[in-house]
């Protein structure tokens, strides 16, 4: 039997990230599950770049960026490979929806970095979005990025709909029961849905599938705990 589709679609903070799993029932999006996973070691700092190395030799800097830089990676890909195994039995997780990063990759060296206003600005939050779409590749996963505002848009062009409409689904109609659903949330919702969008043909919820819907996720997420 052929699963349903899943994307993982990710908001990176430092040190860890929310991931909101979108999948579709009968076409119509829904979200599976939400969860905080850590993306770093406990005892290592989560924004060297900006804090910790400004005070070393370069060195030191490349030596202690390079530690974060492995931890950051091995932890990515473990949270994602775990969700994967979660769902499998129940869900293809077939993409990662990210926001795409201002640079395709970071220089090898500290002093490379700090010559560039925007790549200082820019290169903690990198080290998480880099480690999160090579994690996301090694598992064979479709990465599609988008820049931040533009989730909407995306979402409402794969539905077929007005942005207003997309936007009051992700934030109302088809958002899931729980705790606060932040605009953080509704981004990602809102990119995943995007993404499943190039895999599965969506569309929006005609009030006749929802109770069937609900029913399916409820025994999915049954003995989960929300994050």
């Amino acid at each position: 039997m052929k699963l349903p589709l899943c994307v993982l679609s990710v908001a990176e903070h430092a040190g860890w990230g929310h991931v909101v799993c979108v999948g579709e029932y009968d076409r119509v999006p829904t979200v599976l599950s939400r969860r905080r996973v850590t993306l770093i070691d406990p005892d290592l700092p989560t924004q060297p770049y900006h804090h910790e190395a400004t005070a070393l030799r370069d060195d030191e800097a490349n030596a202690l960026i390079a530690r974060v830089r492995r931890s950051i990676e091995r932890c990515a890909l473990e949270a994602l490979r775990r969700l994967v195994t979660e769902l499998a039995p129940v869900q293809a997780v077939v993409a990662l929806a990210i926001r795409r990063p201002p640079f395709d990759e970071l220089p090898g060296t500290y002093t490379s970095v700090r010559q560039s206003y925007r790549l200082m600005c820019a290169a903690d939050g990198m080290l998480y979005q880099l480690a999160i779409c090579r994690a996301a590749r090694q598992l064979e996963l479709d990465v599609q990025m988008c820049r931040r505002g533009e989730e909407r848009s995306l979402a409402a062009k794969q539905l077929g709909v007005t942005v207003d409409r997309a936007d009051e689904f992700v934030s109302r109609s088809g958002r899931p029961a729980g705790p606060p659903w932040t605009e953080e949330h509704r981004r990602a919702y809102a990119a995943g849905i995007a993404a499943l969008g190039s895999h599965v043909r969506l569309r929006l919820d005609n009030g006749r599938t929802r109770k069937s819907k609900n029913g399916r996720i409820a025994k999915l997420q049954k003995g989960k705990p929300r994050k």
